[in-house]
């Protein structure tokens, strides 16, 4: 498959089976988004890369819990609910069997290029992951989730140096359930500019 095609085929994926993903495709994920556009050839974002379920769920429900979870009635999706269709949903994780956390340096967190470049990053794990037959879907809220005393610990027991802080996460498994169709393209958002 061609990645125009793989990426008009992949879906956000919030339903996950209760089976790990292997640490080998976890790693060509991870190192896959270490090799996104970073601004000015800074190579500034790091790739933490958890598959321990329970921990995941733990970061998960304090995640969900940062959430404005009143969207005025606006759906997310009906074949892949988000915590915003689906009260009852405790983690932000959505029992993923694997995280992928992206880190920026803290200095640059207001700067549009890092911010930029962190969701890049979860844009090319994503796409391996989809490469390896592995679901995924990008969850914000990790600034947020990490502002926590307890989270903070995390981040310290896993030798995260201080000058950086998780601004994006990337949810890995394998998907439990038929895969979603795309949604209709809207109308209008291509602009074309010819000679």
């Amino acid at each position: 498959m061609d990645l125009l095609s793989m990426m008009k085929h992949r879906r956000s994926i919030r339903k996950y089976q209760n089976r790990p993903v292997e640490w080998e495709k976890l790693e060509k994920i991870a190192e896959a988004g270490i090799y996104a556009p970073n601004p000015g050839g800074r190579q500034g974002t790091k790739v933490i890369m958890l598959d321990d379920a329970e921990l995941i769920e733990t970061i998960g429900i304090v995640n969900a819990d940062c959430e404005n979870r009143n969207w005025n009635g606006r759906s997310v999706s009906a074949d892949q609910p988000s915590i915003i269709d689906d009260l009852s949903i405790k983690s932000g994780f959505y029992g993923c069997p694997a995280l992928g956390v992206v880190c920026i340096q803290k200095i640059l967190k207001t700067h549009v290029n890092a911010i930029g470049a962190a969701f890049v990053t979860a844009q090319n794990m994503v796409m391996e992951a989809y490469a390896l037959d592995v679901s995924s879907c990008i969850v914000g809220r990790a600034e947020a989730t990490f502002e926590k005393p307890e989270m903070q610990a995390l981040l310290a027991k896993w030798g995260l140096d201080e000058e950086y802080m998780p601004l994006v996460f990337v949810c890995l498994g394998y998907i439990d359930g038929p895969y979603p169709t795309a949604k209709p393209r809207s109308e209008g958002r291509l602009l074309y500019i010819k000679k």
